[in-house]
């Protein structure tokens, strides 16, 4: 087909510094007698903005400047604009940055088809168009620049028709014939602004026309500071009126987003801009955790994973594997809630996990790091421990519980809470049975002999107390040689005043059966009436009734918990928990405000405070015996006063995140002494027919080829 003229129209509206970087990259990287400019702007109150326009257009013949006397909104901005253009039209929003050649990339994919209608490129700000990750701004390390991101989608995109439900405006190519067929946008409906491209791409798809992602293309969105975004659309009403139009959209975009068809563009993006981004004398860790990290959930395997890789900084490269139980898996890449990440589809892989896990280890991975592996399936895990193996790539675990022992991993019936007695000969907990079933479709003295053997590919083995180490050593031997006693780091603290004298006690963490919520509703109810006041610190709930000794706070930031205990005068904190703790946080932070324990005599708790003091140790399962033993502290200030000191002098002594890191990056260097370099061509991962047929889907266009 013959390829039209081409009219690049960029609505402006102020944003004079964002609009300043858009014609620089505009111009410099457009060329082509056939392509024109037409910087729309619409009455900016900016005055540096008409002297800016005018400067461009002396730069370059190919520029008209039109100046509106009053301000129409963008859709009447834009229509205007539309109207006039020749040939084909791009409307670029003012905040966005192009690379070299991304125009004739677009042109080439629109000359495939008269079926096309619109197309969107990538983007780190664009919706459902965002790569690595989609539905969020992507923020990248130092020296990830435009020119290497376009450079990265023109490298490991398809090309293909990738066909989504609507364009995208902060850069969308329109042809011709499309809006032709189906005209501009609907200012009447629209007004200022706001759900208008939704509209457009769905007249056009109505047509008989598609709407297209370019997955070779890269343009960086600066959001928020156009006028398409700057918030004087009426957003609520919009979305109401695009729904009356359109009454099947809202549905179609949630089925879009909760299947992504696009998981293959942000892998294969997210794979080339990992394995062409490794600093040089770094090591690439490959950590597998069961959640993503820096998501807002806490528990004791996030807080030190995430602790650890910061602590490591630049001596290590990290990216961050973890899965979910819908099948699917997600790669970080760096540290932080913002850092890169994309996704895996891992019932699209499920065929070929072998080339997958040979894709992830030629970006250059040093050293696997597992944290958890719940919800990993056992043939990725096999094929990356093999994998691992063939390359000589070492593998290090930590203990953070008994997942290899127990699907449960707190040693206790996922059914009804009570502990196991299987690993002493009884038969498997009825509840953990089912819980080996769902996670891998095994029983539970399978699912031991496959974790035991994967535990055993380990070179090193961390655990962060003697009693979880000794555990597993008992039942998987072979790793005993290898086991490092690494406890975790906490951030030093001030100690709080004692209060000897009090009788307010603090029970810290989430909560739920495993930190044994159950018992603790019998302990409150034993001390009722004796003066004491239960402060939780984390729990949302506790079925113990609405009562006035019992204050429930909620969840709180970890730099907040210092300040909370002190103001609410905590004399002692109480964890009960009924399982044999691996190390215990809450010891920690307890401690580190010198604050006395009253602990359950199991694992890391019970051994902790039998080795420092500062504490006393409880039957977990006797409640009577701890309420009795809590009331006998608190009845002797002396007593207490002086577990307190011991507290506040064990808290000195734990170590921080930072003594933690370097102890990790010594004992990295140990396993992996040289960095490995990543593979030197592109990474392979074509897509599919499952991942094909997800692109055209439910979006198949009527109109032939």
């Amino acid at each position: 087909m013959n390829r039209p003229p081409v009219t690049v129209i960029v609505p402006i509206f102020n944003g004079y510094g964002a609009l300043h970087r858009c014609l620089a990259a505009l111009l410099e990287h457009t060329p082509g007698s056939d392509v024109s400019f037409v910087l729309a702007d619409d009455a900016s109150t900016d005055e540096r903005i008409p002297g800016l326009l005018d400067r461009y257009r002396k730069a370059d013949a190919r520029v008209t400047v039109v100046s509106r006397e009053t301000n129409l909104g963008f859709v009447g901005n834009t229509n205007r604009a539309m109207a006039t253009a020749a040939g084909d039209v791009v409307l670029l929003n003012s905040d966005a940055v192009v690379p070299d050649g991304w125009l004739e990339r677009l042109r080439d994919l629109a000359a495939t088809s008269d079926r096309i209608g619109s197309i969107t490129p990538l983007s780190n700000n664009a919706e459902i168009a965002g790569a690595p990750r989609w539905l969020v701004a992507n923020s990248f390390p130092d020296g990830v620049d435009l020119a290497l991101l376009d450079d990265v989608a023109r490298t490991a995109g398809t090309g293909e028709w990738i066909e989504i439900p609507t364009s995208v405006g902060f850069c969308v190519y329109l042809r011709r014939a499309a809006l032709d067929e189906v005209g501009l946008f609907d200012e009447e409906r629209f007004g200022a602004g706001y759900g208008e491209e939704n509209d457009l791409s769905l007249r056009i798809r109505s047509a008989g026309f598609l709407n297209l992602l370019c997955d070779t293309v890269y343009v960086w969105h600066e959001g928020g500071v156009s006028f398409a975004e700057a918030g004087t659309g009426e957003l609520a009403a919009n979305l109401g009126r695009l729904a009356e139009r359109w009454p099947e959209y809202p549905n179609l975009i949630r089925e879009f987003i909760a299947r992504n068809p696009l998981w293959g563009v942000q892998a294969r993006f997210g794979l080339e801009l990992v394995r062409r981004t490794k600093p040089a004398g770094s090591l690439r860790v490959l950590y597998l955790s069961h959640r993503p990290l820096w998501s807002g959930v806490i528990g004791g395997t996030e807080l030190h994973a995430e602790d650890l890789i910061e602590a490591l900084g630049g001596r290590i490269d990290p990216l961050v594997l973890s899965f979910d139980e819908a099948g699917g898996a997600l790669i970080q890449w760096g540290t932080g809630p913002r850092a890169p990440s994309f996704p895996i589809d891992l019932a699209a892989v499920a065929a070929r996990p072998e080339q997958w896990v040979a894709l992830l280890l030629d970006l250059g991975i040093d050293v696997i790091h597992v944290h958890h592996a719940m919800r990993a399936p056992l043939d990725i895990v096999d094929a990356l421990f093999a994998e691992a193996a063939g390359r000589g790539i070492p593998v290090a675990w930590t203990l953070h519980d008994y997942f290899t022992l127990c699907p449960s991993a707190t040693l206790l019936d996922a059914e009804d809470g009570t502990p196991c007695t299987s690993l002493d000969g009884a038969a498997p907990c009825p509840g953990c049975e089912g819980l080996a079933v769902r996670f891998a479709g095994v029983s539970v003295d399978e699912w031991r002999r496959e974790w035991a053997r994967h535990l055993g590919r380990a070179g090193r083995v961390f655990s962060p107390s003697r009693s979880a180490a000794d555990l597993i050593a008992r039942h998987v031997p072979d790793v005993a040689d290898r086991v490092v006693i690494r406890p975790h780091g906490i951030e030093p603290g001030r100690p709080a005043e004692p209060h000897p004298g009090g009788r307010n006690i603090a029970v810290l963490g989430y909560g739920g059966a495993h930190k044994g919520d159950h018992l603790l509703g019998d302990v409150i109810e034993a001390l009722a009436g004796r003066g004491v006041t239960w402060h939780l610190f984390g729990r949302r709930r506790l079925s113990v009734g609405d009562r006035p000794d019992v204050v429930v706070h909620g969840p709180y930031e970890r730099a907040d918990l210092p300040g909370l205990l002190a103001d609410h005068r905590i004399a002692a904190a109480l964890l009960l928990s009924p399982w044999p703790e691996t190390y215990s946080y809450t010891l920690s932070e307890a401690w580190r405000q010198g604050i006395p324990v009253i602990g359950a005599d199991l694992g890391a708790i019970g051994e902790r405070i039998r080795a420092e003091g500062g504490g006393v140790v409880i039957d977990p399962f006797d409640p009577a015996g701890a309420a009795a033993a809590i009331e006998r502290l608190l009845s002797d200030p002396g007593e207490l006063a002086r577990i307190a000191e011991e507290a506040r002098e064990t808290g000195l002594r734990l170590p921080t995140p930072e003594q933690v890191g370097d102890a990790y990056a010594e004992e990295y260097r140990d396993l992996a002494p040289r960095p490995r370099s990543p593979q030197t061509t592109a990474i392979g991962l074509e897509p599919d027919e499952l991942e094909m047929a997800g692109w055209m889907g439910s979006f198949v266009s009527p109109l032939p080829c």
